[in-house]
C-alpha cells in the first residue's frame, strides 16, 4: 500500500517591484519566476533566444 504525505504550503520569496515576474502552470503546480537583465548587456532579448535555442539543438536537448 502506498502512502501520501501532505505537503507543506511554502511562502514564495517576495520579489522587488520592478522586477518582471513570468508565471506557469505544470500540472497542479504554479511557478513564478522572477526575471532580471543586465543594464550593460550587449545581445538583445531575440539574440539570446535564437542562440539557446541553438545550443539546444545542436545538443539535442529537446
Amino acid at each position: 500500500m502506498t502512502e501520501f504525505k501532505e505537503k507543506e504550503s511554502r511562502a514564495t520569496p517576495e520579489a522587488a517591484p520592478e522586477q518582471p515576474m513570468l508565471s506557469m502552470r505544470l500540472g497542479r503546480t504554479d511557478f513564478l519566476i522572477g526575471l532580471h537583465f543586465a543594464e550593460d548587456g550587449k545581445e538583445s532579448l531575440d539574440n539570446k533566444v535564437k542562440r539557446l535555442i541553438n545550443r539546444d539543438v545542436q545538443n539535442n536537448n529537446f
